[in-house]
């Protein structure tokens, strides 16, 4: 149920009222009876506004007032679906919010103009202290302040935290200033930490709380740094006296008490006022000096409707075992094997129990215990697998509060096993069946409430696994509380590192690793969901005219799934031209199919294979580089936050460099150029400038490009922090005077080392005269003076640029030029992808040889399958008789496989070998029995018939008067002659030659 408490801080930190207690847990109530889900129908509505009319008395309004802030809240933080008219209701309160700001205009004004002045005076009047003897001067000077003196100081700090980092509410200040380290650097600049007063980050945990990210310009930064310094002398100095007291931090009243003393007298004179309305009057300042939008303003303004990212530790090379293993096909074990969930003696067999059994034997020294193997995937169910790691983890990392759970605890939390239904490998693939499956579970565990907790905590591991990151586990948390926010992104150059090892794999086919790599870029710079670039079809893409790297994407419904919006929409993606060639190459290879096959597939292959063999890898890959947090889908919020910043820097005019100490990624610079960004939205500009267009409604441009109805959404899941945003507000260089220099920089003032340091950062003015440079007006970057500040600072160790066809020759460079080697069949080869492009061979010709010759798992013939093609004779590969084809004429001829064999017990068991079970199991074959008329009460018409034939196989016998009886095996394949005779003939006649 909503807490009370929770509502009442979130409209304190907006600046609303709220009703009593009892009306707000009245209607809390009543909507928990109504709903289950992120949402509240229009029936569900009707019946609470009736429970509201039918109370005679005045609280009936109250109790109006109530829902609405209840469902206000629902809807902007725990983002529910409401009924259209009250959803409407919901966005008018941000209009009225907008024109509250409004009112403070003039006070904004009058507070912009104090600042600058006291701002001018606070530098001028500034004396510097020797590091040696800071300590004792700032102790002395802490204790001997009298109480006027801490809350200008205060209010100071708190008017420039206002002004240069964010207007957030004073609780969230508060918070600031109570932490003992807010301050981080982060990605090239200092940054501020700003707490959640409810968790809203997938990372929150004991250790990790859930927090925003704000920039910190360096003013700022100096003073706050002061503050805290100061915080920290004088709690040492209460230690070494030893007293119990604490060094209190300022509370949210003393900071509202503070502002209207400092902000009442010169140089501003503005009246006292409440917390909201300083609030509302520092909005109004940034909307109109920054020039910040409403919603845009309302998010730097509320810190609950984003969340930071954490600091990572990138791998440059990929491990060894997520290489091996990249592009390997799925072996899935029997089920009598280890790995099974059936054991010889048919009970059930779960080997995280054997893992359980191992802990709990090695806790006992005496005991000497083997680790049991991790089990290989069933095709029936992945449980067992999923189980495994999920125990594991819990072995070797800990819990939530502890760092080593005993065995019989992790007994505990895996007890829910027994009670889940089988989920096939299928069905673990496909997103749909997954959180199908998952609800199904967790409905039946429900009313046992361990058990349920235990089960969510393993969902959350299967969302951690390359195979299953794609659930979504949203569904099975609380409505009434936040929606948990998982973020990550990537930069350009981090995604093309992830190309490059897709492409340069020696695992997989040619079109798996082209497939693969295609897939990552549609997730980046198209932004799909993982769902959108697997159903995305050959009609659904179109290239424009001669720009070969703009693309248009069509994402509506097909026969494979709906969309989420379940609406049609467009996506216009811009991309290098590196990148834009591998796209063409997949349209090329595509150019006779039909429009409805999907893109990123052969002819008939299944969504759920897709999935495994082109998304797979490339969640293999993002997990060994960035880390097993990434997902798939971090793709999608990765090119979000491209398009978003492309957005901002043609509403702001800013050059493609005015981020680049944040990014340090040259490729993504280029992405920033003022050229790409207007080609990212040459669709809604139609050739007309920015500056022609209504800005005003570039964020739901944005949003709809994504599919998603309000841009809430995409700013609350998409844009994680502020760090990457604020600084496009601000000019990317300013003016500095000389001793605010020596305050940012620590510069004794007065000193002439001042000259010296300008000379290392300005090349302007250390190529002025003498005298010139006393009336040089100094010009920097805060990266520039970031640089002289913090000297050592992290170089991206991401490659930075590509040539246009890098990676086409990359991929090529690892496609086999010949058409077999020894015993492999080689059927994605140089000249066949060369035949695929040019027309001579259609995607359908190959798709069907693929399915034919083993699909991913290539055609090989081990030294088994060898001997019993040698058995039945040799094969020799011929074109079908046209009788066979004469109904279709109009398609090119096909080829069969001919043995000619005695029929005996011998040729028997080389024919099950290879057509039962072995490699050429698919193929349909043609028995023909040519007997000798002398032989006919021979058993052998009857052998052909119960051992050797097949369902689909046709048994023919040819009586003939005199000669040998033998069996003519024909296997009719439907490949074209004109290309695969040559190479397959070859191919066979090398095999003879084969010892090994």
């Amino acid at each position: 149920m909503l807490d009370y408490s929770t509502l009442q801080r979130y409209h304190d930190d907006q600046g609303l009222a709220i009703e009593a207690r009892s009306e707000i847990d009245w209607v809390c109530l009543q909507i928990e009876q109504h709903a289950s889900q992120r949402q509240l129908s229009e029936v569900h509505l009707k019946h609470i506004n009736q429970a509201i009319n039918d109370i005679p008395t005045g609280r009936q309004r109250r109790l109006k007032r109530a829902r609405d802030q209840v469902l206000q809240y629902l809807y902007d933080v725990c983002d529910w679906s409401l009924p259209q008219k009250q959803e409407t209701r919901c966005q008018d309160s941000a209009l009225k919010w907008m024109h509250e700001i409004q009112v403070f205009n003039d006070n904004a004004g009058t507070l912009l103009r104090g600042y600058q002045q006291q701002r001018q005076l606070f530098i001028a009047e500034r004396q510097s202290k020797l590091k040696s003897n800071a300590k004792n001067n700032t102790r002395n000077k802490t204790r001997n302040k009298n109480n006027s003196e801490v809350k200008s100081e205060l209010a100071w700090l708190l008017t420039v935290l206002c002004i240069e980092v964010a207007p957030l509410p004073l609780s969230y200040w508060q918070a600031v200033l109570s932490s003992t380290d807010p301050i981080e650097f982060f990605e090239g600049q200092y940054t501020l930490k700003v707490p959640h007063p409810t968790p809203i980050a997938a990372f929150a945990s004991n250790t990790q709380p859930s927090f925003t990210r704000l920039p910190l310009p360096l003013f700022a930064y100096r003073l706050l740094q002061q503050y805290l310094l100061q915080q920290s002398l004088l709690q040492q100095s209460l230690q070494q006296q030893c007293t119990l007291q604490q060094a209190q931090a300022p509370t949210t009243n003393a900071l509202l008490q503070a502002l209207n003393h400092a902000l009442s007298a010169q140089p501003y004179y503005l009246t006292p006022r409440s917390a909201a309305q300083w609030q509302r009057t520092f909005q109004s300042l940034w909307h109109h000096h920054y020039q910040v939008p409403a919603e845009l303003l309302r998010d730097i303004s509320d810190p609950q409707r984003h969340v930071a990212t954490l600091a990572y530790t990138y791998n440059p090379t990929l491990p060894v075992s997520v290489k091996n293993s990249l592009y390997q096909p799925i072996v899935f074990s029997q089920l009598e094997k280890q790995g099974g969930i059936t054991s010889k003696s048919s009970k059930p067999h779960w080997p995280h129990r054997d893992l359980i059994k191992y802990y709990r034997r090695k806790s006992n020294t005496s005991s000497s215990a083997v680790m049991p193997l991790v089990p290989n995937w069933t095709q029936d169910n992945v449980l067992p697998k999923l189980l495994f790691h999920f125990c594991e983890s819990l072995f070797i990392e800990g819990g939530i509060k502890r760092d080593n759970l005993p065995a019989d605890t992790v007994d505990r939390y895996s007890n829910f096993y027994k009670n889940l239904a089988p989920l096939s490998y299928q069905a673990a693939c496909e997103p749909d069946k997954l959180v199908e499956w998952a609800q199904q579970a967790f409905a039946m565990l429900e009313s046992k409430d361990s058990q349920a907790w235990h089960f969510y905590q393993f969902l959350r591991s299967v969302a951690q696994q390359p195979l299953t990151d794609h659930l979504n586990l949203s569904q099975f948390e609380k409505p009434s509380l936040p929606a948990r926010i998982d973020p990550f992104r990537l930069s350009v150059s981090q995604l093309h590192q992830v190309i490059e090892h897709l492409l340069s794999s020696n695992n997989g086919n040619a079109l798996q690793r082209l497939f693969a790599s295609v897939a990552a870029l549609l997730g980046f710079y198209g932004a799909l969901r993982r769902g959108e670039v697997l159903r995305l079809r050959v009609g659904d893409i179109r290239q424009f005219g001669n720009q070969n790297n703009r693309f248009q994407l069509t994402i509506t419904r097909t026969t494979e799934g709906q969309t989420k919006s379940r609406q049609t929409r467009h996506v216009y993606i811009v991309m290098p031209e590196v990148a834009a060639k591998l796209i063409r190459i997949v349209i090329k290879m595509h150019a006779e199919s039909d429009n409805a096959q999907p893109l990123l597939a052969l002819c008939g292959e299944s969504i759920a294979s897709r999935a495994s063999h082109y998304l797979y890898p490339v969640t293999q890959v993002l997990k060994g580089l960035f880390g097993q947090q990434v997902r798939f889908h971090h793709l999608r919020h990765s090119g979000v936050e491209l398009t978003y910043l492309q957005g901002l820097h043609l509403a702001y005019e800013r050059e493609d460099n005015h981020l680049a100490s944040l990014l340090d990624d040259n490729a993504m610079q280029t992405m920033l150029t003022k050229q790409s960004c207007l080609a990212r939205f040459s669709f809604w500009l139609e050739g007309r400038d920015f500056s022609e267009i209504n800005d005003s409604l570039l964020f739901d441009v944005i949003s709809a490009q994504f599919g998603h109805a309000h841009y809430a959404t995409t700013r609350r899941h998409y844009l994680h922090g502020l760090e990457r945003i604020i600084p496009l507000f601000k000019p990317h260089k300013r003016n500095y005077s000389r001793d605010e220099l020596r305050y940012l920089l620590d510069i004794p003032t007065g000193s002439n080392d001042i000259s010296r340091v300008l000379t290392e950062l300005s090349p302007e003015y250390a190529a002025l005269p003498e005298q010139a440079k006393k009336y040089h007006q100094p010009s920097f970057s805060e990266a520039q003076l970031l640089k002289r500040m913090v000297p050592k600072q992290v170089v991206s160790k991401h490659k930075q640029q590509w040539c246009d066809d890098e990676w086409f020759k990359r991929w090529s460079e690892h496609i086999p030029k010949q058409w077999h080697s020894r015993q492999t069949f080689y059927l994605m080869n140089t000249q066949a992808i060369r035949m695929l492009t040019t027309g001579e061979l259609t995607m359908k010709a190959l798709s069907q040889a693929w399915l034919q010759l083993g699909q991913h798992q290539r055609l090989v013939l081990d030294k088994k399958q060898r001997t019993a093609i040698k058995h039945l004779g040799g094969a020799r590969v011929i074109e079908a008789k046209a009788s066979k084809i004469s109904a279709k004429q109009d398609e090119p001829s096909q080829l069969d496989m001919v043995f000619n064999c005695p029929c005996n017990q011998r040729t028997l068991k080389a024919f099950q070998s290879l057509c039962h079970q072995g490699a050429m199991k698919s193929f349909d074959a043609t028995l023909t029995l040519v007997q000798n008329r002398k032989s006919l009460n021979s058993n052998k018409l009857a052998l052909i018939k119960s051992r050797f034939a097949r369902k689909q196989d046709k048994v023919q016998h040819n009586v003939i008067p005199v000669g040998d009886t033998r069996l003519n095996i024909t296997l009719h394949t439907p490949f074209s002659t004109a290309i695969f005779k040559h190479p397959l003939a070859q191919y066979f006649d090398d095999l003879s030659t084969i010892t090994a």
